[in-house]
């Protein structure tokens, strides 16, 4: 097919009812979004790009207030909507328009079940087409207007190629069986409800060098993370953009006083951010709470339930050779072992799974919970990789460690 990277801005309503009139006659889209969360804390889709009929529409929430009549569109269930990286675009879109989705395909869910060396967009165009996308304008902000010109060919590309790549991933999947699994996966994403987070917007165990911190400055850096949480919220503009990492590093180690403070963060915050520092804390935090995450205070019951459900994870990643990333997550298996459903009905209500992980993961992974025998159960499965190639990935990740370490 022809790659079409020319756009068509749809930034008026009279344009966007002219953009309709091709996109009813679709069997096809490729959709994107752009959003404005790398400037704000919360969120917000900028631009949607559809390319559908050899037409490229970059279509703008910002100055069209009313997009309901993309909905029916992005149900219809004759038209295939195509993704990459589905669940975030979709969530998206739920959340700010509230459309639903069906009949979707999913390029990142594709590259992974069928092996590639990396799931990225960038990664994945390079391998089907070998053009080189550019990266410039990643973290623009857009949500100032006007938009560039730069701005909108970066936004067009982003859906230029998804339709030719699905095409040709489909035939992969289908012929190593493992379509049907990758279909069931898309539903599941598209049916999904959108829940907001809760708790707080940051995770102390992923802050730069959190090890290299003594307990107690483990305990002052998670105070400043929550003022910073908190005024990001209140102004909302992107935590990092508030106060940077660095920063607030320098201030726990090197103690400074309020003066210097409100030299560094202004005399409002300088005076906040001198009172965390020099408050006493009789809740030190050790390294070993840092690997706890919201959801895992397990109970000793839970716990041994929770390492048999591992176990079990970690065979079936070894029995089908696959990426960890499609495996279910801490979080889905403690919902499972907490809810403790007694048949795949049951554990097909708790909505955790597409319907293809509960027929083929579920048998093994109530019986496994319960400490049972589950290696038969898992004989069946598809393998994602040769085990060649799956021993000469290991290999090399385990080589790039080393040189990384080195």
């Amino acid at each position: 097919m022809q790659i079409n990277s020319n756009y068509i801005l749809v930034d008026t309503a009279k344009a966007l009812d002219l953009a309709l009139i091709n996109l009813r006659q679709s069997k096809i889209m490729s959709i994107d979004t752009e959003s404005s969360g790398y400037y704000t804390y919360y969120p917000k889709v900028c631009l949607i790009q559809i390319n559908s009929n050899g037409k490229n529409y970059l279509i703008d929430p910002l100055k069209i207030t009313n997009l309901s009549a993309l909905g029916p569109l992005f149900e219809d269930p004759n038209i295939l909507k195509i993704f990459h990286s589905a669940q975030d675009d979709i969530k998206a879109l739920k959340r700010d328009f509230g459309f639903k989705f069906v009949n979707t395909a999913d390029t990142m869910i594709s590259s992974r079940l069928l092996s590639l060396e990396q799931s990225s967009l960038s990664f994945v165009v390079e391998h089907y087409h070998k053009v080189t996308l550019s990266k410039v304008e990643q973290k623009s902000n857009w949500e100032i207007r006007p938009l560039q010109k730069q701005q909108l060919k970066y936004a067009a590309l982003d859906t230029a190629y998804l339709e030719s790549i699905w095409l040709k991933m489909e035939e992969d999947l289908k012929r190593r069986s493992l379509y049907d699994e990758a279909k069931s996966e898309f539903d599941f994403i598209a049916s999904e409800d959108y829940v907001a987070k809760e708790g707080e917007g940051f995770s102390l165990g992923k802050f730069p060098d959190i090890l290299n911190f003594t307990p107690l400055e483990r305990r002052k850096i998670l105070e400043l993370l929550r003022y910073r949480d908190e005024k990001a919220k209140r102004i909302n503009k992107a935590s990092f953009r508030v106060f940077n990492n660095d920063r607030l590093s320098q201030s726990v180690k090197e103690q400074p006083n309020e003066e210097k403070c409100i030299e560094w963060f202004g005399k409002k915050d300088g005076t906040e951010i001198y009172k965390l520092l020099i408050a006493e804390y009789n809740d030190p935090i050790d390294t070993s709470e840092l690997s706890k995450r919201h959801g895992e205070d397990l109970n000793e019951d839970e716990n041994h339930k929770f390492q048999n459900a591992k176990k079990w994870r970690l065979r079936i990643m070894r029995a089908r050779r696959m990426e960890h990333s499609l495996l279910p997550s801490n979080k889905q298996l403690i919902t499972v072992l907490r809810a403790a459903p007694k048949n795949l009905e049951e554990l097909k209500a708790l909505n955790v799974f597409s319907d293809w992980k509960v027929q083929n993961y579920g048998p093994s992974l109530l019986a496994a919970i319960q400490g049972l025998p589950f290696d038969s159960m898992i004989n069946r499965l598809v393998a994602i990789r040769s085990k060649e190639a799956f021993v000469a990935k290991r290999r090399k990740k385990q080589n790039q460690n080393s040189k990384d370490e080195g």
